[in-house]
């Protein structure tokens, strides 16, 4: 699966200023909202959290994939966001996290959920990918960067 298929460049966000776990919540939520992906940003955060409670999505690495099957969305969605400064985030090799892609899924969509969340992890491995979002100032140009890496 190709990522930059639900990742356009308006849903990058770069060296965003989030202090912690629930301010990156909060605002995957209110983004979504913002994007008009989702009408009640209220309930997508609330799914977010409890997904996040059962086990932390920081993954290792610097990377947190918050995700969440819900009945707001419509069509899958992905976020890409970069920190400006890495923030705890319970993962499992217990570093801070810099850079968070997020998705939402449709509540029975839960074949499509895993294939996403293949398709995010396998981009994460590329060598370099980390890197070049972390060194990334233009969403547009990470978005390009991003194709250029999936076509490889």
């Amino acid at each position: 699966m190709k990522i930059r298929t639900l990742l356009p460049p308006e849903h990058i966000f770069l060296k965003a200023g989030l202090e912690d776990k629930q301010a990156v919540l909060r605002f995957i939520a209110d983004s979504f909202g913002g994007l008009g992906v989702v009408r009640n940003t209220d309930n997508v955060h609330k799914a977010l959290k409890t997904r996040e409670e059962m086990m932390s999505t920081g993954i290792g690495n610097g990377i947190g994939i918050p995700h969440a099957l819900t009945p707001e969305a419509e069509d899958i969605a992905v976020l890409l966001i970069s920190l400006a400064h890495p923030i705890p985030f319970d993962s499992l090799d217990g570093a801070p996290v810099d850079i968070v892609i997020a998705l939402i899924v449709p509540q029975n969509e839960t074949t499509l959920h895993l294939r996403t969340l293949a398709g995010i992890s396998g981009l994460c491995k590329r060598p370099g990918f980390l890197e070049m979002v972390r060194q990334s100032r233009d969403s547009r140009l990470l978005w390009e960067n991003i194709r250029n890496t999936e076509d490889g």
